[in-house]
């Protein structure tokens, strides 16, 4: 059972999400913007963020705007849910953490659904691939463990460790939006 956010301003789509994983075993809780958003997340961290593109006030890329900067050292999995056609310039944007997959609206099954947020709660949350942030203690140097991903299925699954591969995975999401897990 996993807590997730969902981000959406439709309250259709929004009650599709939630019933949805409420059925699949998951705890969900919602925000009809970014800026609601940012509110809910400064109470709890969920284990995952489904998140629209296209909202009013902060839409999407300023959510993960506001992530990256004020967040990038916290356990975070955003999952894009959309009906935008993403350009090159979007794809770029959503390449790197803490995207961990895309899901096209306009395709959207609920049984894949329910598999493509399963396969993004696999993937890890932490910047860089590490499973915990550096800790400091007084009078010692700071300690990394590393991640172990996940092993790259056929289908691309395994989050991008490098730009190159990132932009790669982004390509392959466009090109098949409802069967990538990423």
């Amino acid at each position: 059972m996993a807590r997730i956010l969902v981000v959406d301003d439709e309250p259709d789509v929004r009650e599709l999400f939630n019933i949805t994983l409420r059925m699949a075993g998951h705890v969900t809780e919602t925000a009809r913007d970014g800026v609601e958003a940012v509110d809910k997340l400064a109470e709890q961290l969920p284990d995952l963020i489904l998140l629209d593109l296209m909202m009013p006030r902060l839409d999407g890329f300023g959510l993960l705007a506001h992530i990256r900067k004020e967040m990038d050292s916290k356990p975070i999995r955003v999952l894009i849910a959309t009906a935008k056609v993403l350009e090159e310039a979007d794809r770029e944007k959503l390449s790197s953490w803490p995207v961990v997959g895309v899901l096209n609206k306009g395709e959207l099954d609920i049984g894949r659904m329910v598999g493509i947020v399963s396969a993004a709660l696999t993937k890890n949350p932490f910047k860089n691939g590490t499973a915990e942030r550096p800790k400091v203690e007084e009078g010692k140097g700071a300690e990394k463990a590393s991640a172990t991903e996940a092993e790259p299925s056929a289908k691309g699954e395994a989050k991008p460790t490098s730009d190159a591969s990132a932009k790669q995975a982004a390509r392959a999401v466009e090109e098949k939006p409802v069967s990538q897990t990423e």
